[in-house]
């Protein structure tokens, strides 16, 4: 049968194009993931289970989710489904009609609503009775927070605007009845940054987290697609945080029958020491490894002093103070991505996308005192080698009064004064180790490297940090077996648990 809710489903799909589909968020989920989200829900003790689906498209998860209850023994279903697209509600129906048949062949009995609504505006959670059930692939895409109709939709749950998918989890969430699960497929963006703070807060609040499966290659989950989002599916139940986590983990949706399942210490993946409460996922059992290692740290980032802020040039509103790298009158040079290179940073004016910055009126706001900086990208994507590059601004090789940085690079000093350029080194080997790009990735999953990251960042104290510095003078070589070996040493971390 979900075989050909999915036929379904591909049918009705090429029947929109792809700015429609983007227009309303949508992408649907495959049978083998449906099925897998549904292998998830545990037993429901209650005479009728109710599903509620939150942007439902043609039924393919609720039709999973209500063989499973099926096949666990609960032959009595009611499911609730919201579709905001007009052309998927027939196909819905269709769909709904055959699972109520398959119910009547086994003696059970299968009943549904379907809602031509907006599942977010409408809040089911202040007029339905508690839903049991809810697997869902919400839309999602950034709206408007000032004149979107969406803005402030669930302000009553959380604070924020930061994309329509936690709308939709933070809703469903509300509609469950105590110890309800909830099992959604969403971009794992939602974990870690500021955007997203107040609903991970009201999350963790009201469910716990029983349960993550990551993908290695975040092309495999929507490649008929081509969406490049990493997704991640995450099972909620109702209640108060369990104390371990299942983290399961497949290379896409064709090899779900071969995860590898680890369970970790809840409070090691959800970290409640600070008001983020970041949720870090480790892929791998050498990873889980290393964040035990960094929790052991007696020192962080802001503890050592240091501030990270993001490059003050932002070219689209500076364009009259951009200028050729041969106009030297009166500018300086403006370093972008491409100038970062591990522990350097090179501008010589002969590569075409060298630029400088013009020292017009009302340049302080874009420039910077020329000191001694690490300079991180911000930039970088998960199937890249490194997530970290982090070069060295020496003011001895461009040299000036005033530096300018260009908004995709985040730059790293100290608050009482200079950084030390030995201290700069030991910064910037510490960035361009495996060990610290490992331990990254477990915390940030975004295809960008955020301040708000950085600055969560455990750190080993200053004193290490100078030893590891010395350790790799100015002009070294950086040979990534070298660098990991003087952070593994420092760190005291043997060589196998991050090769």
């Amino acid at each position: 049968m979900i075989e050909a809710a999915e036929l379904v489903q591909t049918e009705y799909l090429n029947t929109k194009s792809g700015v429609e589909r983007k227009e309303l968020g949508q992408y649907f989920t495959g049978s083998a993931v449906a099925d897998y989200m549904a292998s998830m829900i545990g037993p429901v003790d209650t005479p009728v289970v109710r599903i509620i689906d939150a942007g439902a498209g043609v039924g393919i998860l609720t039709v999973s989710a209500a063989l499973r209850c099926l096949e666990m023994g609960n032959n009595q279903v009611h499911a609730v489904l919201y579709e905001i697209d007009g052309n998927a509600v027939a196909h819905l129906e269709v769909n709904m009609k055959h699972v109520a048949r398959q119910f009547r062949k086994q003696a059970g009995k299968f009943t549904f609503e379907i809602r031509h609504e907006d599942f977010v505006l409408s809040r089911p959670d202040k007029t339905e009775a508690p839903f049991h059930v809810s697997s869902i692939n919400p839309p999602y895409f950034k709206y408007n927070a000032k004149t979107s109709p969406y803005a402030g939709a669930a302000a009553d749950l959380y604070k924020g605007n930061p994309n329509i998918y936690a709308s939709f989890m933070a809703v469903v969430a509300a509609c469950m009845a105590p110890k309800g699960k909830m099992v959604a497929i969403v971009p794992r963006s939602f974990t870690n940054g500021l955007y997203f703070k107040g609903f991970r807060h009201y999350l963790n609040q009201t469910m716990s987290l029983d349960k993550l499966h990551i993908f290695r290659s975040r092309d495999k989950v929507f490649k008929a697609l081509s969406v490049l989002q990493e997704n991640i599916i995450c099972s909620y139940t109702k209640h108060r945080q369990v104390a371990r986590i299942e983290v399961c983990t497949s290379t896409g949706y064709e090899d779900l029958n071969q995860v590898e399942t680890r369970r970790y210490p809840a409070k090691l993946l959800i970290d409640t020491t600070n008001e983020h409460e970041i949720i870090r996922i480790p892929e791998s059992a050498k990873d889980a490894a290393i964040l035990q290692t960094v929790e052991g740290w007696s020192s962080s980032f802001l503890e050592n002093g240091y501030f990270i802020s993001t490059g003050p040039v932002v070219e689209h509103r500076t364009r009259e103070y951009i200028t050729t790298p041969d106009d030297k009158a009166d500018s300086v040079p403006l370093l972008r991505m491409h100038n970062v290179k591990a522990f350097k940073t090179v501008w010589t004016g002969s590569n075409r996308k060298d630029a400088r910055f013009r020292l017009l009126d009302g340049h302080e706001k874009h420039t910077l005192e020329n000191q001694p900086y690490v300079l991180l990208k911000r930039f970088s994507s998960k199937d890249e080698k490194r997530r970290l590059v982090a070069g060295i601004h020496d003011p001895q090789t461009i040299k000036g009064k005033l530096t300018a940085l260009e908004n995709h690079l985040n730059y790293i000093g100290r608050e009482d004064g200079e950084l030390d350029l030995a201290e700069a080194y030991g910064l910037a080997v510490l960035f361009n180790s495996t060990f610290m790009d490992k331990y990254f990735r477990c915390i940030s999953g975004n295809t960008q490297v955020n301040a708000t990251e950085i600055r969560l960042l455990k750190l080993p104290t200053r004193e290490v940090i100078d030893q590891v510095g010395a350790t790799f003078p100015d002009g070294a070589e950086s040979d990534q077996q070298r660098i990991d070996s003087i952070v593994n040493f420092h760190l005291k971390v043997k060589e196998s648990a991050v090769a």
